[in-house]
């Protein structure tokens, strides 16, 4: 397939291409909660069905006018996929203790900062992962759906448009926007822009997804979301467990840079 429209989403674009998704989510969830009763399922059970067909409409129409393969779309690297998995994924996993602990402290943080009010509390609660269609939805969707737009269209576009750091800057706070509340907004900007590098160096979304899907998962698993409680409003992480997340997280940025040094839009010429 011809590419054409490399530029499309610019910035203003990737708004209304970011409203046109929610437009779309709305109106396949409206559709589907009045049959609800007919497919036997609760309205938080449908998360995963109005997520996949909403996407769904709006990257058809997107991949179509960009003359862009879902192969293109998910690995554009000289390197092969297996290559860059295994290249990059060791590392990365290095990375996620430190990732989590963090920004477990950074949403506490906000949380002391800004009280939720009841609204807020309930919008959370069903938001947790509680049944097998939430856990589907928030460890395995999200995560796929989220990297093919954020980082495989608006971030691809953006580096073809915009200073590197200015379009990685760009996406992430676009990505910290779509989770469409203050407690979440920080903590995804930050996660945002370190999947935005790995794309730009790899140009592939497969180790996105991995990074993403992994961090969800640790933040839904009961072991993980409970921990310790908290102490004076934050996660109670023993001192061994912040030394040996940052031991393994210095040897996985170091051998992250060591080896993505060399963006892979370079590394094969």
């Amino acid at each position: 397939m011809d590419k054409k429209n490399e530029t499309f989403p610019n910035a203003l674009e990737a708004l209304l291409l970011f409203v046109a998704l929610y437009m779309a989510e709305y109106l396949v969830g409206a559709a589907l909660y009045d049959v609800r009763g007919v497919l036997a399922m609760e309205p938080r059970d449908l998360t995963g069905m109005i997520m996949v067909l909403g996407n769904g409409v709006v990257f058809t129409v997107v991949m179509h006018y960009k003359g862009l393969s879902y192969r293109e779309l998910f690995h554009s690297s000289s390197a092969s996929a297996s290559a860059i998995m295994l290249m990059v994924l060791p590392a990365v996993a290095l990375t996620l203790p430190l990732i989590f602990m963090s920004l477990s402290m950074l949403d506490a943080a906000m949380l002391m900062q800004f009280p939720m009010t009841s609204q807020e509390q309930a919008l959370f609660a069903d938001m947790k992962a509680d049944s097998v269609g939430m856990v589907v939805a928030i460890c395995v969707l999200a995560p796929v759906l989220e990297e093919m737009l954020f980082r495989g269209i608006i971030l691809r576009s953006f580096l073809g448009q915009y200073p590197k750091w200015a379009a990685i800057l760009a996406s992430a706070g676009l990505f910290g926007f779509a989770h469409m509340n203050i407690y979440q907004y920080v903590g995804a900007v930050f996660i945002g822009m370190f999947l935005g590098w790995l794309y730009e160096r790899t140009r592939s979304l497969l180790p996105c997804i991995g990074l993403h899907a992994a961090y969800n998962t640790m933040c839904v698993a009961p072991a993980l979301s409970e921990a310790g409680k908290v102490d004076h409003g934050f996660p109670a992480f023993a001192s061994s467990s912040w030394l040996t997340a940052m031991l393994l997280g210095a040897a996985g940025a170091a051998l992250l840079y060591r080896t993505l040094h060399v963006p892979a839009a370079r590394r094969g010429r």
